[in-house]
């Protein structure tokens, strides 16, 4: 079940607002329409989920109750590696049997292994949990209920943001929900709602058909498909992460911004500020930090960022694809910091963000393509022009799809938003409520209204394509 589909936005969900509405123990509603929300669809792997919670919570316990430091470490280590022995068994047995040929009949059962969804943020949001009770960070949450809510919430629980719990910790207590909490969370849910089904899945349907053709693709459609992909994931992930802070402040949450504008970046380390911003602050201040960041001279920073961008793509998912495309972006961040940085400071902004995009479009295709054939044959494709370029790429799209990718252009380079706010029409989206923000406006309203509308029209008309992340 997916926040898109029919069953979640006209059944579970005003059911789950109802219930959590009107009885008194809202953290148990939550954990248990949580745990229904993942019980659908993941079955009896919901037990991975719950097993998480009751090892972390009684780990944590033991770090935070001990005052002997090496027995503190060894209880983090064992908590840390039972975490990354949950990840790396479901979700990179089957890549590690087939790459490294490990063709026994012994191991015929690695290719009847499930991944659960979600296994890589609920792992990453348990290590954290455990690393900052180590650190003294936060104290051990005594309440399993507590606990339990801050693994299971539903509305970050299958593809984040990733949360730090001493930052919600005085929320599991005790939240108060606002008028103005409601509206924010409500048009942020709207938004979210209209990137995914309006944007992301309209483009969706373009970049799809055309990366399984691949090398065999003209040099313009092989850009087309990229294009659309690299908005496509923008708004399918960026709509999940609106959807879900929006959730959050419906019922007293308030979740970090997950995105801010990436696609307006004038450098790669730009983009990786702006982009996923609760993953590239966990690796921060879990693996960047503890490897010695840029303590330790140039060389040991390249080495760090290499290694943390490798596992960063390894994070994203089982293939050598991800893993090219960890390495690529890591290089990248190599070379700004030897100097290609400061000369892209002098050149023009022009030139900047055209540099960036160009560099974040190879990667995506890196990161979408099947296999590191497909990749390099469309990346070459679009490098070298073919003999077939005579294809109008801009004549394959039917008048929705060229209307949706103009619009998804100009809201990722932000030239819409800035034209309302320059004709006064909205004021700039808050972080958190204002006093006058856009969604209490009445251009606001009308926006939300229109979303929400147009979106459930194509959700029952039978569209549906899942969220990227999910199989994170």
């Amino acid at each position: 079940m997916v926040f898109s589909s029919v069953s979640f936005l006209f059944l579970f969900l005003p059911i789950f607002l109802l219930v959590y509405c009107f009885l008194k123990d809202k953290n148990l509603v939550y954990v248990v329409f949580s745990l229904g929300f993942y019980f659908i669809g993941e079955g009896w792997y919901t037990s991975i989920v719950l097993a998480s919670v009751v090892v972390n919570y009684f780990v944590a316990l033991w770090i935070d109750r001990n005052e002997s430091e090496p027995a503190r470490r060894l209880a983090l280590l064992a908590g840390v590696a039972i975490n990354l022995v949950v990840l790396v068994f479901f979700k990179y047995t089957n890549f590690l049997v087939a790459s490294f040929g490990w063709n026994a009949p012994s191991l015929e059962w690695s290719s009847r292994l499930h991944l659960p969804l979600g296994v890589s943020f609920f792992t990453f949001h348990a290590i954290s949990y455990l690393v900052d009770i180590y650190r003294r960070v936060a104290r051990a949450e005594r309440s399993f209920l507590r606990l339990s809510l801050y693994i299971l919430m539903f509305p970050q629980l299958i593809s984040g943001p990733i949360l730090r719990f001493h930052t919600i910790a005085r929320q599991l207590r005790k939240r108060v929900v606002t008028g103005r909490h409601v509206y924010f969370g409500l048009y942020l849910f709207c938004l979210g709602l209209g990137q995914k089904v309006l944007i992301a899945d309209t483009l969706a349907g373009v970049a799809d058909p055309l990366f399984v053709n691949g090398a065999s693709l003209s040099t313009t459609t092989a850009w087309l498909a990229a294009v659309c992909y690299t908005l496509q994931i923008l708004f399918d992930f960026s709509g999940y992460s609106n959807m879900a802070i929006g959730l959050g402040w419906l019922t007293g949450f308030h979740f970090p911004r997950n995105f801010n504008s990436p696609y307006i970046s004038r450098s790669v380390t730009e983009f990786w500020r702006r982009w996923h911003m609760s993953l590239s602050k966990w690796f921060l201040d879990y693996l960047y930090i503890p490897l010695g960041g840029n303590r330790n001279g140039a060389l040991q920073t390249y080495r760090n960022l290499i290694i943390v961008f490798l596992l960063c793509g390894l994070w994203h998912g089982a293939g050598w694809t991800f893993v090219l495309w960890g390495i690529y972006h890591g290089l990248l961040l190599v070379l700004e910091r030897l100097g290609w940085g400061e000369v892209l400071r002098r050149l023009p902004r022009a030139f900047q963000h055209l540099y960036t995009m160009l560099a974040v479009i190879f990667g995506w295709v890196l990161f979408r393509a099947d296999n590191v054939t497909q990749a390099f044959g469309m990346l070459q494709t679009m490098i070298v022009p073919t003999a077939s370029d005579e294809v109008d790429a801009w004549h394959l799209l039917n008048g929705q799809e060229q209307l949706v990718l103009v619009l998804a252009i100009l809201f990722a380079t932000r030239i819409v938003p800035h034209m309302l706010r320059s004709a006064s029409l909205v004021s700039p989206m808050p972080p958190w409520p204002r006093r006058t923000p856009v969604y209490m406006s009445g251009v606001g309203c009308i926006i939300a209204i229109l979303l929400i509308s147009a979106s459930s029209v194509k959700i029952l008309s039978g569209s549906y394509s899942p969220f990227i992340y999910f199989r994170f």
